[in-house]
């Protein structure tokens, strides 16, 4: 709590001087987008730090000397291009710097995120059976009747949401994947305890797009808020799919990383 006291107390002590420069004549500009210009210098400047959290809406606006509708414009315009991100219940948070994320054969989740001191967790929104998606079907080459084992998850990140994921495994290929998932918690466990010493990350997709409301929600972040999509396809090492998954980061959490498994088995990395 005092490192966050401290860190709102220093991005306030920033923030001042900007907001005591005059405003140009409305005719200029707006007053909500010279707002917005003068916060997109203090994030760009590092006025204010990466992953710090903002003084309240309420304190901003006596700050910057308007009323809270005007600061809420300037404030959301940022939250919609990914400088801002508003987590619910917390407070407005500016964006981290990226985090790198390792996307090679056979790493854990925990693994490619890799930064030391971290505490990385995750949290089961929902497992059961269920027909497949038409993505998975033809994927698994599943006939009529076949089902898939659906695990909706949550990582967290020193206990923030960071990555909501939607995955999707062959049923006949892994006919204990519940009980192993609840004594585990593990996909990369199962894989081991069904006879798959190693997968391999046969195919990865990243797009851009805007998070839908129950992401939205799932991450703590507003609705629109720019995202990346991450599709991704895992085999064993015959080539047989066993996994298809679809995730879902904040644009600005990670950057992405493809190594190749050579790299690493041979030492280099």
């Amino acid at each position: 709590m005092t490192d966050t006291c401290s860190a709102i107390t220093s991005n306030a002590s920033g923030l001042q001087a900007l907001a005591r420069r005059p405003y140009d004549k409305r005719a200029t500009r707006p007053i909500w987008l010279q707002i917005y210009d003068r916060l997109a210098r203090a994030i760009d400047e590092n006025v204010v730090s990466p992953g710090s959290r903002l003084p309240g809406e309420v304190q901003l606006a006596a700050m910057f000397r308007v009323n809270r509708v005007t600061m809420r414009r300037a404030l959301a315009l940022h939250q919609s291009e990914g400088n801002l991100q508003a987590r619910k219940g917390v407070g407005i948070f500016v964006r981290p710097k990226p985090r790198p994320f390792l996307i090679q054969d056979d790493m854990r989740f925990a693994d490619s995120l890799g930064e030391a001191g971290q505490n990385v967790t995750s949290r089961t929104l929902r497992l059961h059976r269920a027909t497949p998606s038409p993505e998975a079907a033809a994927l698994f080459d599943l006939d009529d009747g076949d089902t898939v084992i659906v695990l909706h998850r949550v990582r967290l990140l020193d206990g923030a949401p960071i990555y909501v994921t939607h995955k999707e495994f062959p049923a006949r290929r892994f006919p204990d994947f519940e009980r192993l998932y609840t004594e585990t918690q593990s996909v990369s466990a199962i894989y081991k305890a069904s006879g798959i010493a190693r997968f391999h990350r046969a195919e990865t997709r990243v797009r851009g797009g805007l998070a839908q409301q129950d992401e939205a929600e799932i991450l703590g972040i507003n609705a629109k808020t720019p995202v990346q999509y991450v599709t991704a396809i895992n085999t064993d090492l015959q080539g047989r799919p066993i996994e298809f998954s679809h995730g879902c980061w904040s644009m600005t959490s990670v950057e992405f990383l493809f190594r190749s498994s050579e790299i690493r088995h041979s030492g280099q990395l």
